[in-house]
């Protein structure tokens, strides 16, 4: 009996070291309803209330008028959310700056702090400096920058870029333009966007400096709606940085037609850039845009193949009386092969089955940040091929009322398609 005791002690002493090794992990880890989630923030929407004081907020109007003082607002923000995975925060995510928070705390914007200095170029680099830190303390050192859309209150953006970074546990700056988030300012915030332009390029070249610093940081640009604009129009400068890991453009309120106008100058065929196209056909945002800018369908409702899209595009190169034709020829003939090793990096994604709401529009956090880091859509999802062009019927319908019928040939090249796992697979449609 004694022999038996003395074999079964160190198994005994090994599984209550362990069990109380889980105890100690799970009181170091909590659980909570709720988590407080930090993100960094640049700004040129006006400040409302006390910037000495935490519960300072911004407005809908532009910092100033008239003046051209390049000198956003630069910040950390603390966000409450939901714990709907039931993340414990771990001590890496501590190190990030999150928090358990009790059950009792409710959801948004707790609070705001603005970083100090004499001068901004003195608060520019405090901030970049700390987001570096940040950068430091994470696996991979990748950031997420994100870029809010049409009718957005400074908070409501906030709450998004806090969904991203639960999602992503990477550090996460929002990019606030002044959206006067009210449905009939469409077009005050078409003029703000555009009016943000070159605050937002200020913004890429200050992260130009930071990568230079740290070839290892890889920054993740993710623009939703409106704010795609800023985007689509910083590419001239974006378009030769190996620091980009990937451009994601969420829904995007882009006139289709322009992107396709300027697809030769900004892509870069020879970059390491994943870009994706995120849409969805109950997207009805988009459709009412496409009324409100003359029956021109949008970016985000057109649902075609992005490297079909570049290749219909140098099909229908220009002729220039200049250009000598065999030369011509080899140079097209270069890009279709060089695009077909840059094909795996052009990625339309249909997420229509998990769009949320009557009008959709939405930005699917969870499936965005599953495929930046994994290339898959996340638990109890897959993604299926899916036959180019699978606009919705809305934008079909206010396509026939305005004559507006697009003339160009059929992209035969495949989309990506969401598709629950746990549910009856439905096979698409062919398009008529």
């Amino acid at each position: 009996m004694k022999s038996l005791l003395s074999q079964a002690s160190p198994i005994i002493f090994a599984v209550a070291f362990s069990f109380l090794n889980c105890i100690a992990a799970c009181a170091e880890e909590p659980v909570t309803k709720f988590v407080r989630v930090p993100i960094f923030f640049l700004t040129d929407r006006n400040i409302v209330g006390d910037p000495k004081q935490t519960d300072f907020d911004f407005g809908p109007h532009r910092k100033y008028v008239g003046d051209c003082l390049h000198d956003p607002f630069l910040g950390n923000a603390s966000v409450v959310i939901e714990n709907v995975d039931r993340k414990p925060v771990t001590e890496a995510l501590k190190r990030i700056g999150w928090q358990a928070v009790e059950t009792d705390k409710k959801e948004g914007l707790i609070s705001n702090t603005l970083f100090q200095g004499e001068t901004h170029d003195e608060i520019a680099a405090k901030f970049y400096g700390t987001l570096k830190e940040q950068c430091e303390l994470t696996k991979d050192k990748n950031v997420f920058v994100f870029v809010h859309g049409y009718k957005n209150s400074f908070r409501s953006a906030a709450h998004t870029a806090a969904w991203l970074s639960y999602n992503a546990e990477r550090p996460t700056i929002l990019y606030s333009w002044p959206s006067v988030a009210k449905l009939r300012s469409y077009s005050s915030d078409e003029n703000n966007v555009e009016w943000s332009q070159e605050h937002f390029n200020d913004m890429i070249c200050s992260l130009d400096d930071m990568c230079k610093d740290d070839p290892g940081i890889k920054i993740r640009l993710m623009a939703h709606s409106m704010g795609s604009r800023l985007l689509v129009r910083a590419i001239p400068i974006l378009r030769d940085r190996h620091y980009i890991s990937e451009f994601a453009m969420i829904c995007p309120d882009v006139d289709s037609g322009l992107v396709k106008h300027y697809a030769r100058r900004y892509f870069n065929p020879s970059g390491t850039a994943k870009v994706r196209l995120y849409m969805s056909r109950r997207d009805k945002a988009l459709a009412l845009s496409q009324i409100v800018h003359g029956g021109y369908t949008r970016l985000g409702e057109c649902a075609d193949s992005l490297s079909g899209i570049l290749n219909q595009v140098m099909g229908n190169r220009p002729e220039n009386g200049n250009e000598d034709k065999n030369e011509a020829a080899a140079d097209d003939a270069a890009f279709r092969e060089t695009m077909k090793l840059a094909k795996h990096r052009l990625q339309t994604i249909d997420f229509t089955e998990i769009d949320r709401g009557f009008i959709g529009h939405n930005v699917p956090a969870k499936l965005i940040c599953s495929m930046s880091f994994s290339e898959t859509p996340g638990s109890k999802l897959e993604l299926i091929q899916e036959e180019s062009g699978q606009r919705s019927k809305l934008s079909n319908t206010f396509s026939k009322i305005t004559h507006l019928k697009d003339t160009a040939p059929h992209i035969t090249e495949s989309c990506l398609r969401v598709v629950r796992t746990d549910q009856q697979k439905q096979t698409p449609k062919p398009k008529k």
